[in-house]
């Protein structure tokens, strides 16, 4: 069952107390809850005061002073979300998103998602070895490890991209199971009766509202998360253009190799944000398709029968897929290019300063 990646990303989250310990950890006992708030923590902590150890920021101008501030606290408000929100008062959403996910069939087509997952963090560890041998070249092991207390920050956000990713893709192949059995009731009904096809709508109906419960708690999780990755990347790209315009010669002394592993890890981070707004798009695509087959049924049964897909029809326009990031907006295509506008203007704002 495709729902066994769920408990591989759990069996990595645990660690670093980022997800419950397992599928079936409700209430997690007392051990666990001084590793997740206290070890973890103080991780989390040590991790910011080194990233400002790094940063001195009486050396900065005003405009890299603000891009630096803005960066500790959305990594600090992002790692405080998960540690303390989503850990310890919404930590039921993880199992109510798995109950609704296990009461919808998928669509019959595999992906291997559970080896995507694993070749996901394998490459992100290798890059972090990367940065930490550019560090020890570029100053030494002593700020290689102030940096290694920065890797929580950065990892728990290349991990609830990937989760992101994964738990779409098992949203929209259940989107699309929903799709293929309206499809199938269309191509069949000539061999069924009406009160056969009633049965039938009422179960995909049924599983239709199933998801779009399954969609709202998707949003209670991963909201803020995508919202404090949103603008993350957005700040850590215009810091790093920032840098490559006013300091162009970074490219031949003894900072390459961190350059290079900047562009990695924000590539991974749009890479990420991408993936989301897509699947985001493509699941609403999918009830559009529904909604769309919904139509077609239409129109070749009895009264009753009629009326009844007029029921399925309005239940599919009012239980329609939502995707927000915390409220402030939706998901979708659009988004992307919302995304790139707001980088753009505060690019331009970046380039004013560039003598100054």
């Amino acid at each position: 069952m495709d729902l066994e990646v769920i408990a591989t990303i759990f069996t990595f989250g645990k660690f670093l107390a980022l997800t419950p310990s397992s599928m079936n950890n409700h209430n997690p006992h007392c051990l666990q809850k001084f590793y997740e708030i206290c070890v973890v923590y103080l991780l989390q902590v040590t991790g910011f005061f080194a990233n400002i150890y790094c940063v001195v920021y009486q050396n900065l101008a005003s405009m890299q002073l603000v891009l630096a501030i803005l960066s500790d606290l959305i990594h600090f408000s992002y790692v405080f979300y998960i540690l303390i929100v989503m850990m310890r008062v919404r930590r039921s959403r993880w199992f109510r998103l798995i109950k609704s996910l296990a009461a919808v069939q998928s669509a019959p087509k595999t992906i291997p998602l559970k080896l995507i997952f694993v070749a996901s963090q394998l490459v992100y560890y290798c890059l972090t070895a990367f940065g930490a041998y550019a560090d020890i070249d570029r100053a030494s092991l002593t700020v290689a490890a102030f940096n290694m207390g920065v890797f929580y920050h950065f990892y728990a956000m290349f991990f609830y991209l990937v989760c992101e990713s994964i738990l779409l893709i098992l949203l929209h192949s259940r989107y699309e199971g929903v799709s293929e059995s309206l499809s199938q009731l269309i191509k069949g009904r000539s061999q069924l009766h009406s009160k056969q096809i009633v049965e039938i709508l009422k179960k995909i109906k049924k599983s239709v509202l199933t998801l779009k419960e399954g969609v709202e708690v998707f949003n209670d999780i991963f909201g803020w998360s995508i919202l404090f990755t949103i603008f993350s990347c957005v700040n850590r790209t215009l810091v790093y253009i920032d840098v490559v315009i006013k300091h162009s010669d970074l490219w031949l002394g003894p900072h390459v190799l961190v350059l290079y592993h900047d562009v990695f890890r924000i590539l991974t981070s749009w890479v990420g944000i991408l993936s989301t707004i897509f699947l985001c798009d493509s699941i609403l695509k999918k009830c559009d398709e529904i909604l769309a087959n919904a139509y077609r049924l239409g129109g070749h049964l009895t009264s009753d029968g009629n009326e009844e897909i007029q029921v399925f029809i309005d239940a599919v326009l009012h239980n329609r897929p939502q995707f927000t990031a915390a409220r402030f907006f939706c998901i979708d295509r659009s988004t992307l290019f919302s995304v790139l506008n707001s980088l753009t203007t505060f690019l331009l704002v970046i380039i004013q300063f560039k003598e100054m």
